[in-house]
């Protein structure tokens, strides 16, 4: 796998911070030359460490539309198919293979609840699925970052205001052309959707002020030191989540944390340093936040999709298939597995 030098590292802080920045912006934050910023850029890029990938702000998402945590437990014999037809389902944003409790579990995108039940009765080749409806997203998994920035290079940054709104189905196009290379030209983006320049500038403008979408930089988990993925499932009360959820976005490890429906009302994924450290997590959590209580934790065995990114089984993004949640079949019908 790929090693990270400590350059390499706050290019891709940068990147996280504003992922459409101008190689000439990155390079003033890091005090290179641009050339030397964007020559760095693609050779990360051409070994798939890193990519800047975009889909629906799930905050907003959430809200509005329909969001859902689907795990899945498959037929033995029928698994390794079951997921190489998961992986081609656009509204099916992530897949991964868990430890215990489920086999894969799923974050799945749709706009209302009836397409949502149509891929999850859709799908074959399994045993049983759970649905987890999302009530709210209090952290995604867009916003981690190295540390590796200090608070004057972050200030040269033009990071836009978190905002969260919801992506409307004109701007589908908009979504499936920045997919796969976020950082891509106006003139590209305007070729890929058809529009002119001027078209595509505002549009995009509009989508960033507004928080429809979310630019990810997509890193390889392994030369990022947290190479343990982890979810726990726990029950707060709920006069008590917001002071909890709260409490656990400042902590590092807190990937994604996400209101849930169901017997446990709290999803939390975590990446860690090592297997142990998630024990440590949680009697951390048992100390600092008494009225949470674990009721079911899953190791992460492998990501196989990540918003979109297909993952190879060392981490690196080999291709992407853009995240849709209005995806059709040719007859009109939501694609099933």
């Amino acid at each position: 796998m790929y090693d990270l030098d400590e350059t390499d590292r706050a290019l891709v802080n940068v990147v996280q911070v504003a992922p459409r920045a101008s190689w000439a912006e990155v390079g003033a934050a890091l005090g290179v030359d641009p050339a030397t910023a964007a020559r760095r850029w693609n050779r990360l890029t051409g070994a798939g460490v890193v990519r800047v990938t975009a889909y629906p702000r799930l905050v907003g998402w959430a809200r509005h539309r329909c969001l859902a945590f689907v795990e899945v437990d498959c037929e033995p014999a029928t698994r390794e198919r079951v997921i190489a037809e998961l992986v081609g389902v656009p509204q099916i944003a992530s897949v991964t293979i868990a430890s215990s409790g489920r086999d894969l579990c799923l974050t799945v995108l749709t706009p209302d609840l009836a397409s949502l039940s149509t891929l999850v009765l859709g799908l074959t080749g399994v045993r049983a699925t759970r649905t987890h409806l999302v009530t709210r997203m209090f952290a995604e998994g867009g916003a981690w970052r190295f540390d590796s920035l200090t608070g004057g290079q972050r200030a040269v940054l033009r990071a836009p205001p978190p905002v969260a709104g919801v992506l409307a189905d004109a701007d589908r196009d908009l979504l499936v052309a920045l997919a796969p290379d976020a950082r891509c030209s106006v003139a590209d983006l305007a070729d890929r959707t058809g529009t002119s320049a001027s078209t595509a500038r505002r549009r995009l403008a509009r989508a960033v002020r507004d928080g429809t979408l979310t630019f990810r930089c997509e890193t390889a988990q392994p030369v990022t030191g947290w190479p343990v993925s982890a979810s726990f499932w726990a029950r707060v009360p709920p006069h008590g989540l917001r002071a909890v959820v709260d409490g656990l976005a400042a902590l590092p490890e807190v990937r994604m944390c996400a209101a849930v429906t169901g017997a446990d009302n709290l999803v939390i994924s975590l990446w860690l340093r090592s297997l142990p450290d998630s024990r440590r997590f949680e009697e951390r959590l048992s100390t600092h936040f008494p009225s949470l209580a674990v009721n079911d934790r899953t190791i992460e065995l492998r990501a196989v999709k990540r918003m979109g990114c297909l993952l190879a089984p060392d981490g690196r993004s080999t291709s992407v298939v853009p995240v849709d949640p209005w995806a059709v079949r040719h007859d009109g019908r939501l694609p099933a597995p």
